[in-house]
């Protein structure tokens, strides 16, 4: 009686908990051709008297990383982008080895540039920022279900998904949700919609769905977007300030 027990058990949790598989999804071997989009965005920030610059610093980075992250991913899915997921060869599609930028994802930072409005007191800075989508497994992973008991997702709602390879930094992490269409070459994909992996564990992942131009189920494919960020000098009558404004 003991075993029939232990296989139920086992049987139970294997169906309860998400599974991270590909749902028939059949990937090219071809090197896959890598996406490109870039935006740059400018963000005005309420100094705080008694903050000190580098708090500044970071407050203008998260406010030009947000919008430019959500600017890029708007801009694959309004063009309902086409591409063809593979199993791909490793390569990086032109990020790593760009001096010029540095990656919004990474440890390292885009440096800080802030000039102040003297009419309106506020604080500026310009970032243009720039991605790459290569769709290839490594970068991928799937929609294992989505959460309340929903069996199709939309603007706002989570997920509960598998990533195939190692995360591209640190979460939020910018992905596009991309499905398969009678209408579509085979093996082609259309994107449909983008969103963020909020938390990642050994076991599953969250994402939280931005937007999509389709009703989003269980099965879909994603693929992590990589990013770049350079500031630019701002233009205009304007003070640049810097760390010994403090003094």
């Amino acid at each position: 009686m003991k075993p029939i027990i232990v296989l139920f058990l086992g049987a139970l949790l294997c169906a309860c908990a998400p599974q991270g598989v590909d749902h028939g999804w059949k990937f090219a071997e071809e090197v896959s051709v890598p996406l490109y989009q870039e935006t740059e965005v400018t963000v005005a920030v309420v100094p705080d008297p008694v903050m000190e610059y580098d708090g500044m610093c970071e407050q203008l980075r998260t406010a030009s990383r947000e919008q430019g992250v959500e600017e890029l991913l708007h801009k694959y899915v309004t063009q309902a982008t086409l591409l063809r997921p593979s199993e791909g060869n490793g390569s990086d599609g032109g990020l790593k080895g760009d001096h010029e930028t540095e990656a919004v994802v990474s440890s390292r930072e885009p440096r800080c540039d802030p000039w102040l409005d003297g009419v309106t007191g506020m604080v500026l800075q310009r970032t243009v920022f720039f991605s790459t989508l290569v769709p290839e497994r490594r970068l991928g992973g799937v929609i294992d279900a989505l959460q309340e008991d929903q069996t199709m997702g939309g603007m706002l709602s989570r997920a509960y998904v598998s990533l195939w390879g190692p995360a591209q930094g640190q979460e939020p992490i910018p992905v596009l949700i991309v499905q398969r269409s009678s209408g579509l070459e085979q093996g082609m994909a259309q994107v449909i919609g983008a969103g963020l992996i909020t938390q990642i564990t050994d076991t599953t992942s969250q994402m939280r769905i931005l937007e999509s131009t389709r009703e989003i189920f269980p099965g879909d494919l994603f693929f992590q977007l990589q990013v770049r960020a350079e500031v630019l000098p701002m233009e205009g009558d304007l003070l640049p300030l810097g760390p010994e404004m403090e003094e």
